[in-house]
């Protein structure tokens, strides 16, 4: 939804047409890789963004081929790093085999054969057909990608670990690297980094699953509950001491899609939330719960890397938080752009999220959450300066996480900016894809220095 009484300026960013983009392939369609699914908890939200991404690559310029890392083993040799292979580190490659498994792969699927990799023998999702431009016996489908799009959320798609994978393996990927995507998954390491640069963010307790798992230890059940008495005692003694008091927010670590969190009211409650954060990795965090508005800014970079940030989203949730079915779920929210915020705070939001993605080290995209308390107002809409409130002068910006690869679904937040900027999903994806081979030549051509 956009606010009709408020307007932006259009961002123009520049980035590789097609035909620059083709010169990177020679005069070929460039061969893409899309990763998607894996295992994580946002395992269902990656599919439906690698659903959407698959249907808006222009076919035109882009081979396709769709892989769910679920089962990465089963990439085609031909994409595997050969020189990581047993035998080849062990100098027992027999190059006539290895040329008759190429010439196997290579061949036309029998009949019969499972239609779902028929044309890439890529792991794809049940639905999707992997290269819709390629005929079965096309051997382009197994040749190396020109650039892996990755759309992977969560553990094991945007902490750093595909990534370290894939510059292992030489190839060019869209999105952050190695220590940005995983600073922005590690949420307290994050935070320490923001508050040493002075960016304003939550106040927040680490708490170890091993502070929990202690308690749990006592031999008899008694033992157990005076354990966790004591245990919540000297939580809510911090809590009060260094957040202020509940209400707290409760979340895992290193989670996206708000999986695992918990808005916790009261002391009786703030032990289950904890057993439902670490249930999803060994660290959680007790944070201030701020009261406000929730907005989002994304950024986008050109070919030549250079960051724009995005209008200013207001989140509306239907529950209580932005929820995962807030998030997700069709009507679970409603989208503003621009936020309804002053213009002056509306520009800080902007800088605060390219200072992220700036300190993060953060590649092609981002999008920085934030929390912004309001002025408290009385009984005619006005800001009371006077109220007794947290905020007595004005709105506060709290920045809350960054995310590298943002959801790229229907409802995702990332796109819908990017349109009100006059980038609609395809240009956007041409973006990335033009940014992660700009990267790649400018390695190249500091290797020639």
């Amino acid at each position: 939804m956009t606010h009709p009484d408020q307007t932006t300026s259009p961002v123009i960013i520049k980035g590789l047409n097609s035909g620059s983009m083709r010169a990177e392939a020679g005069s070929r369609r460039l061969r893409v890789a899309v990763l998607m699914g894996g295992s994580s908890s946002e395992r269902d939200v990656s599919l439906s963004t690698g659903r959407t991404i698959i249907a808006s690559l222009d076919p035109q310029k882009y081979d396709v081929v769709s892989i769910d890392t679920h089962d990465m083993l089963r990439l085609p040799a031909a994409m595997q790093p050969h020189l990581l292979s047993e035998e080849r580190m062990l100098g027992e490659v027999d190059s006539g085999a290895y040329e008759m498994q190429q010439n196997q792969m290579a061949s036309p699927v029998e009949s019969g054969a499972p239609s779902h990799n028929a044309a890439s023998d890529s792991v794809v999702p049940e639905g999707i057909n992997p290269v819709a431009s390629l005929s079965i016996s096309d051997n382009s489908a197994l040749l190396r990608p020109d650039v892996v799009l990755i759309a992977l959320h969560g553990k094991g798609g945007e902490d750093g670990t595909v990534q370290g994978m894939l510059e292992l393996m030489g190839l060019p990927f869209t999105g952050s690297g190695v220590l940005a995507s995983a600073l922005a998954m590690d949420k307290a390491m994050s935070k320490r980094l923001f508050q040493a640069a002075g960016i304003p963010t939550i106040r927040g307790i680490e708490i170890e699953r091993s502070e929990l798992e202690n308690s749990a230890s006592e031999r008899y059940e008694t033992q157990q509950e005076a354990a966790f008495i004591d245990l919540r005692a000297q939580l809510t003694e911090r809590v009060g001491r260094e957040l202020g008091g509940y209400p707290v927010f409760v979340k895992p670590n290193a989670e996206g899609s708000t999986v695992g969190c918990t808005l916790v009211e009261d002391r009786e409650n703030l032990i289950p939330a904890l057993r439902n954060a670490l249930e999803h990795d060994s660290k959680a965090l007790i944070e201030t719960y701020v009261r406000g508005m929730e907005i989002t800014v994304g950024v986008l970079e050109d070919a030549d890397g250079k960051p724009q940030s995005l209008p200013v989203i207001e989140i509306v949730p239907r529950s209580a938080f932005y929820d995962y079915q807030s998030k997700y779920a069709t009507g679970g929210s409603e989208h503003i752009i621009p936020a309804r915020l002053p213009q002056a705070l509306l520009e800080e939001a902007q800088r605060l999220a390219l200072q992220c993605h700036v300190l993060l080290g953060c590649r092609g995209m981002s999008r920085t959450d934030l929390l912004v308390s309001l002025p408290a107002q009385d009984t005619n809409g006005r800001i009371d300066e006077k109220a007794d409130s947290p905020v007595t002068s004005g709105y506060t910006l709290h920045v809350m996480e960054v995310n590298t690869i943002p959801g790229m679904t229907p409802t995702s937040l990332l796109p819908q900016a990017a349109a009100h900027a006059g980038i609609d999903f395809p240009a956007m994806l041409d973006m990335l894809i033009a940014s992660a081979l700009g990267r790649t030549q400018s390695h190249k051509a500091l290797g020639h220095l």
